[in-house]
């Protein structure tokens, strides 16, 4: 596996400098980066993150779509991506959604988050 280097999200301080992570750990640092982010939230990048209309069907297989294609388009090094979702507690607002993917080729473990709307 080549050797990817990136800034640890959340951004931590280590021995009087800025923490770096690599391959795997950085990869899924920067899904939830994505996950986290809102539309707008960076002044330089406005699309990063989620779509601001992700929930506004409440559909889960509309938005574990669009939740792909936000990871798909801006984070690389991903393969065999799968988002699967579910209403907590068949309550909207809270977004339950697991993350299957690989990096080179190796299975990652899966990514749990919830997202509250």
């Amino acid at each position: 596996m080549t050797d990817i280097r990136g800034l640890t999200y959340p951004l931590q301080i280590s021995n009087g400098g800025l923490s770096l992570s690599t391959d795997a750990q950085l990869i899924e640092e920067r899904i939830i980066s994505v996950l986290e982010t809102r539309p707008f939230e960076r002044i330089m990048r406005a699309d990063y993150g989620l779509p601001d209309n992700v929930f506004e069907t409440l559909q889960p297989a509309a938005i574990d779509a669009q939740i792909s294609n936000s990871i798909v388009e801006q984070v690389g090094g991903i393969q065999d991506l799968s988002v699967s979702g579910t209403w907590t507690n068949g309550e909207q607002g809270v977004y339950s959604v697991t993350i299957l993917y690989s990096v080179a080729g190796s299975l990652q473990p899966p990514l749990t988050l919830s997202l509250v709307i």
